[in-house]
């Protein structure tokens, strides 16, 4: 019989690596072929390519035996069996297999309902069936039920560079990492969809810019507080000196400035400060919930991020603290969103309702919606067009006009 490979099963065999394979053809080549190599009826290979492809590159003869199969379902899961059983395949390689094998029980599955007459189904049970043979096929292939769970989401929605680099065994990423991101993607698509569905309708107590805060004249001595989110940076530092003198103009006496400025560039920052007419009041720490951050230039795991406070003229509010820990509440909007918890506390304690708070850098309007739920009048400016439309149908559904 003349022996031929399959190219779908070809496919179901994972390429061994280079020693792997050096070692095979050593072994073979010096004490012969040990394991016949195992076919179908019609000479195609079901166990035994790399072998197979070893005799060729020696000239040796080779081993068979046929292994037949009531069908081609069996004759496919069968392929796949072998593969898992004797290669050292990673989690995600045996969920790559283990999805198609899931396939094949599932159709064999219902070709051996189809033989039935007894059998009735409610609504759910394919679902609850799909589910159970989802597990089933978790255990056959020797990975825990959720990781088989996100392989799959991986399989289906990732691009062929990380499913080689899975593949691969890459120590920079895995399945539960790729899974995390697809996810972060969805609802951030979602989320997407569903703003774009809403009307603006903004409140009355609500005025937004489509343009850079140094191109808005609002009304000297109008803000109550400033509160507001810069770009850090060496190269943002421009922005944060307009933003200063921009704050001396249009707070109101007694008015505050409170912004984060990063770590890096804070002497720059007083440095721009004393060009004005504002007064240093202190400085907050905002903890962080998660993770530290690493600083890498500066060698430092950074626990909290500051934000600075300033004033024009006497402070004249309630007391604050200087130390709040933040909570992270997703960056599907806007990658560099921050919390509510720090705009919900400053505005709450050191504004009274209908003042005005001001955003010149506004993002996603995250602070404003604190100041419209707050119920206080909220202004904010934003150059990119992509947030300022998120800005303006996220406060048109998330807040509702003064009473």
């Amino acid at each position: 019989m003349e022996l031929r490979v399959n190219p779908e099963y070809e496919k179901l065999v994972y390429p061994l690596k280079p020693d792997e394979y050096d070692s095979l053809k050593k072994s073979i080549k010096e004490d012969g072929l040990s394991m016949p190599i195992l076919v179908n009826p019609d000479g195609e290979i079901l166990d035994g390519h790399h072998r197979f492809k070893i005799c060729q590159e020696l000239g040796i003869k080779t081993k068979h035996a046929e292994r037949p199969f009531e069908n081609k379902l069996l004759e496919k899961k069968f392929v796949i069996e072998c593969n898992l059983k004797r290669r050292h395949l990673n989690d995600y390689q045996k969920s790559e297999l283990g999805l198609i094998l899931h396939g094949i029980n599932e159709e064999i599955a219902k070709q051996n309902q189809g033989k039935r007459t007894d059998l009735t189904s409610g609504p759910n049970e394919p679902e609850v069936a799909t589910q159970r043979s989802s597990i089933l096929t978790s255990k056959e292939i020797g990975v825990s039920p959720s990781t088989f769970k996100r392989a799959k989401k991986v399989i289906d929605k990732a691009s062929e560079e990380i499913k080689q680099k899975l593949r691969d065994g890459n120590p920079h990423t895995s399945i539960s990492k790729e899974y995390q991101k697809i996810q972060k993607n969805e609802k951030k698509s979602i989320r997407h969809q569903e703003i774009r569905k809403t009307q603006i309708n903004l409140p009355n107590n609500v005025m937004l810019y489509h343009k850079p805060f140094q191109e808005v004249s609002l009304i000297e001595g109008s803000v109550s507080l400033i509160f507001t989110d810069p770009p850090y940076g060496e190269e943002a530092l421009p922005v944060v000196r307009d933003l200063l003198h921009h704050a001396e103009k249009v707070l109101k006496d007694g008015g505050s400035l409170i912004f984060y400025p990063g770590h890096a560039h804070l002497d720059k920052v007083f440095e721009f400060a004393k060009e004005t007419g504002l007064t240093y009041h202190w400085i907050i720490a905002v903890i962080h919930s998660g993770q530290s951050s690493s600083i890498f230039g500066s060698k430092v795991l950074a626990g909290y991020k500051p934000m600075l406070w300033f004033t024009k003229g006497k402070y004249e509010g309630e007391f604050v603290r200087d130390t709040i820990k933040s909570e992270f509440q997703g960056k599907e909007l806007h990658e560099w969103a921050q919390s509510t918890v720090e705009s919900d506390y400053f505005i709450k304690y050191m504004t009274i309702e209908n003042e005005i708070i001001y955003d010149p850098l506004m993002g996603s309007g995250t602070f404003l919606i604190s100041a419209t739920t707050l119920n206080r009048q909220a202004i904010g400016c934003e150059i990119s067009k992509e947030h300022f439309d998120t800005a303006s149908r996220l406060l048109s559904v998330m807040t509702k006009p003064s009473q």
